[in-house]
């Protein structure tokens, strides 16, 4: 049995590639703070019932119906979202905003991986009975 299929790692290992990957966006947009016309981007958030699809759902019976079929987890949208008013260059980037988007994005980065370690802590501990 994969213990990674389990609801609890997956959705926390989903979670854990959505804050990778905003961090790789909002790197870009630090990295392009002085680029003339550059406008912030930021991910859309992935929505809760998006989420729950992505858990597989068995048919013991024919006339079960079916789960629909899951979405790409690693598909994130990349949208515009430009930090306020725009520079003389007419680039939309705050390194104040940005930064605090990064240090946010780290927080629950953080928060995730303990979740999935304590899930692992706790699925070793049941499997020894202890």
């Amino acid at each position: 049995m994969d213990l990674t299929k389990l609801p609890l790692l997956a959705g926390l290992a989903q979670r854990l590639d959505f804050l990778g990957a905003r961090t790789s966006v909002i790197a870009e947009n630090i990295a392009n703070a002085d680029t003339p016309g550059y406008a912030a981007r930021d991910l859309e958030k992935p929505h809760f019932g998006e989420m729950t699809k992505a858990a597989a759902l068995r048919v013991s019976d024919p006339k079960h119906i079916a789960a629909p079929a899951s979405t790409s987890a690693t598909s994130y949208r990349v949208v515009s979202a430009p930090d306020g008013e725009a520079s003389l260059t007419g680039n939309e980037v705050s390194l104040e905003t940005q930064a605090m988007k990064l240090s946010e994005t780290r927080q629950d980065y953080a928060l995730a991986a303990s979740l999935y370690r304590k899930g692992l802590a706790m699925l070793r501990l049941a499997a020894r009975g202890q």
